[in-house]
């Protein structure tokens, strides 16, 4: 089974319509596919405004009831996390009629790490892996979400520590299956400076150690990226040890082949 569980619309950073979305899916063969438009309590321009969340519960709705070209839609959100705000993230969260939730970090304390470049080259970037880490690790302990965003963009820009990232791989893969969340392979790192998927090849060997269940998405904003590079992503699991993947409904989780 083929399925993509992150792209955004133009709700919130995306450009396409979700029926745009939908059949992109539908001509390249994947069976299941999730919307998850950013929410974040902190206000920032690639989010969803909060006060607009009834108006994407009715345009997912009306998606699903309508012609979806064989394609499964379900309802997902990508939430930033927190550290400090996880009662407000709930109850965000509860009011929500969705089959899953991606928590991501973007932020570390105010500074939006995921587009405020100029930073970079002005901080200590072996003290922001390790409070990217630690706030990756918080998000999966908080029990918040189904499944981890982009668990290694702290590398987007390709600012590297000077450090071996082993022990934060092997520490963050042990977390992740401690806490029983999903990781997601996100196919988008390949069109970024970093030129990888998140997470690394190095990152996704310390996952398959510990057995730390997996997803896929593109983290497709255009209907051209929807599925993107995902052969290749397959074939990596594959070769790690990979069959299953996860998918949601109601957030209760099922793995299926692929």
């Amino acid at each position: 089974m083929l399925l993509d569980y992150h792209m955004h619309t133009y709700l919130s950073d995306g450009r396409d319509t979700h029926e745009q979305m939908v059949a992109s899916a539908a001509f390249k063969g994947i069976s299941e596919i999730g919307f998850t438009d950013h929410i974040s309590l902190k206000p920032v321009g690639w989010a969803l405004p909060i006060e607009r969340i009834d108006e994407m519960i009715a345009r997912v709705k009306d998606v699903q009831t309508g012609d979806t070209q064989g394609v499964k839609v379900k309802f997902g959100v990508e939430m930033d996390y927190f550290f400090g705000m996880e009662k407000q993230i709930q109850e965000i969260l509860s009011k929500l009629p969705i089959d899953y939730v991606i928590g991501s970090v973007h932020f570390i304390d105010e500074w939006n790490f995921d587009t405020d470049v100029k930073e970079y080259d002005t901080i200590d970037i072996n003290r922001f892996y390790r409070q990217y880490f630690k706030a990756v690790q918080q998000s999966a302990k908080s029990k918040l979400f189904d499944i981890i965003g982009h668990c290694d963009l702290a590398k987007k820009f390709a600012y590297y520590p000077t450090f071996p990232l082993d022990d934060l791989y092997d520490e963050a893969a042990q977390t992740f299956k401690k806490a029983d969340v999903v990781v997601e392979i996100n196919t988008s790192g390949r069109i970024k400076p970093c030129e990888e998927f998140y997470p690394s090849a190095q990152f996704l060997e310390r996952l398959a150690h510990y057995k730390v269940p997996i997803t896929l998405g593109s983290d497709a904003h255009v209907e051209q990226n929807v599925g993107q590079f995902f052969a290749d992503a397959i074939a990596e699991i594959k070769a790690l040890g990979y069959k299953e993947i996860a998918r949601f409904t109601n957030r209760k989780r099922e793995m299926v082949r692929i």
